[in-house]
């Protein structure tokens, strides 16, 4: 299915981001206490491991990023720099949240099932968001928008491209 009006991208693109939220409650996610958390600021670095689970935040000048595994065995990941803000939650087992924000972007990654992989790069002023399901893959960088496996969402602004995949549900 391909989108062509400017008004229907951004309509397709905010109720798939609404159905990844929706999504993203049922799913729930790892233990609330064993959560590993960290946040940078303007030229700052975390980094904490709590057994497998991993959690990096890196902000350049002027910028913000925010890392958090709520999980035994995951890993959250955020870069920003000139300007940009990142924020990376991982809520699955054996899964990855990977975020970052160039140039006064904005980048928001979730993983909210197990073996799964999010990744949001949001640059020159755009927002980016990724949520990926169980076993499933999200994906919005420079290189375009990507939904694989059964559950995943993906929005970028920068170029008005998303993804939404649930099921036999393949909308992009």
């Amino acid at each position: 299915m391909r989108l062509r009006s400017l008004s229907v991208r951004v309509l397709f693109g905010l109720v798939a981001i609404a159905a990844a939220f929706g999504m993203a409650t049922l799913l729930g996610g790892g233990d609330a206490g064993a959560a590993t958390k960290c946040t940078a600021n303007n030229n700052q670095r975390v980094e904490h491991v709590n057994g497998k689970s991993h959690c990096v935040a890196n902000a350049g000048p002027g910028s913000k990023a925010s890392a958090k595994d709520n999980t035994n065995n995951g890993a959250a990941l955020a870069v920003s720099t000139t300007g940009g803000t990142a924020t990376a939650e991982n809520n699955g087992n054996n899964s990855a949240a990977l975020a970052s924000g160039i140039y006064g972007g904005h980048g928001y990654a979730y993983s909210q099932g197990p073996y799964s992989t999010a990744v949001a790069q949001g640059r020159h002023g755009g927002t980016t968001i990724a949520i990926s399901g169980a076993a499933g893959g999200a994906f919005a960088t420079g290189d375009g928008v990507a939904c694989l496996g059964s559950m995943a969402a993906a929005y970028d602004s920068t170029t008005g491209r998303s993804c939404l995949k649930w099921g036999g549900v393949n909308l992009r």
